[in-house]
């Protein structure tokens, strides 16, 4: 019997190296994002000198390529001095005050406990490793706005940082990364004025960024002539579609060769980015979302349009916040769009899905 693998071995190479593709790559070289890069490493450069940094809150949609900076920044810094210690936290997956902390100690070498030690005893614990060496620590904070969705006011941990040099005799460096609008609002203004020294917006690709983009990365990701001349316009051009998300676009080109490669064709053609983008579209949509976010967003859809009135009915288990931060949340990202009208009992929120 043949072997399976032998079977579904492709006989057209068309990968080089398709690692490069996936989310977790950082390149070498951000196209069309030198000039945020420079700003947050003015910002952060206080890290390696000993000096006071700029705390910063970092702005714009999916895909505009805030994340990847901030990692390539926080990289260049703790290459160039052995004081910093970069600290990298995604508030999806650490989304309370107690994990944030855990996660800063950790970073620092502490092994904590996940459970029976309180945040008190974190905080201390910190403050004792700050206190033995003299490093400086500079946290990325992604998806910040992820902080304010809980009944429990997890965003205190932003309050906690702020006053680092009181807590721990040792200023903090922190990069607020968000895609919501409306999260400077939300601060309290004491975080606000130690938290939030300066704000950098990213704004969406254009489809020429997109191309660009597309293009450094093909180079390492396929072989030469592996792709046909309508692929990169193609994928750029649907990710400019869709908010110049240039994530989109990667993932896009990724599918797009995971199917030519399953036909064994000889290039990527403009079909297999065509099939892609109907998987694609679904998955994306999975993968920013959690699951009350999705079961927000499905019955949205279903009605075609709602009021906020409808939506505090649907969802009555759920806070009216965390009710209003699911369709921030789904607005931020461009799934919904949100118009106040006014109607015979006044003023009505009415949300509908974006075409």
């Amino acid at each position: 019997m043949e072997n399976i693998f032998r079977k579904i071995s492709a006989e057209k190479e068309i990968f080089r190296d398709e690692r490069v593709l996936m989310p977790d790559y950082l390149p070498e070289v951000m196209p069309h994002r030198e000039e945020q890069i420079n700003e947050i490493a003015y910002a952060l450069r206080g890290a390696a000198e000993g000096k006071k940094m700029e705390n910063m809150l970092i702005l714009g949609p999916s895909g505009t390529g805030k994340t990847s900076s901030v990692k390539y920044v926080l990289k260049q810094l703790q290459e160039y001095s052995q004081r910093v210690v970069p600290i990298y936290i995604n508030c999806w997956e650490s989304s309370t005050r107690h994990s944030i902390l855990n996660s800063i100690a950790y970073s620092l070498g502490e092994f904590i406990p996940r459970r029976g030690i309180s945040t008190d005893e974190i905080t201390e614990k910190i403050g004792e490793i700050l206190k033995k060496e003299k490093k400086a620590p500079v946290i990325a904070l992604d998806e910040v706005d992820r902080l304010f969705t809980s009944q429990y006011e997890e965003e205190k941990v932003l309050y906690d940082l702020a006053r680092a040099k009181e807590l721990f005799s040792v200023d903090f460096g922190v990069v607020a990364i968000t895609n919501s609008n409306e999260f400077l609002a939300k601060l309290d203004q004491r975080i606000k004025s130690s938290l939030i020294q300066k704000q950098l917006f990213f704004k969406q690709y254009s489809p020429i960024e997109l191309k660009d983009i597309l293009k450094s990365r093909a180079k390492l990701a396929f072989y030469s002539e592996s792709l046909s001349e309508e692929v990169i316009p193609l994928c750029a051009a649907r990710a400019a579609k869709n908010n110049g998300d240039a994530r989109l676009a990667i993932n896009l080109l990724w599918k797009a060769g995971k199917m030519a490669e399953r036909e064994n064709a000889e290039k990527v053609a403009e079909e297999h980015v065509r099939k892609a983008f109907e998987e694609v579209g679904g998955e994306e949509l999975h993968e920013k979302l959690d699951g009350k976010e999705r079961e927000v967003y499905d019955f949205i859809k279903e009605k075609g349009e709602v009021t906020s009135s409808e939506l505090y009915e649907k969802f009555k288990d759920e806070s009216d916040r965390s009710v209003r931060n699911y369709v921030t949340r789904l607005r931020s990202l461009g799934f919904i769009t949100v118009e106040d009208t006014v109607g015979k009992g006044g003023k009505i929120r009415m949300i509908k899905i974006k075409k």
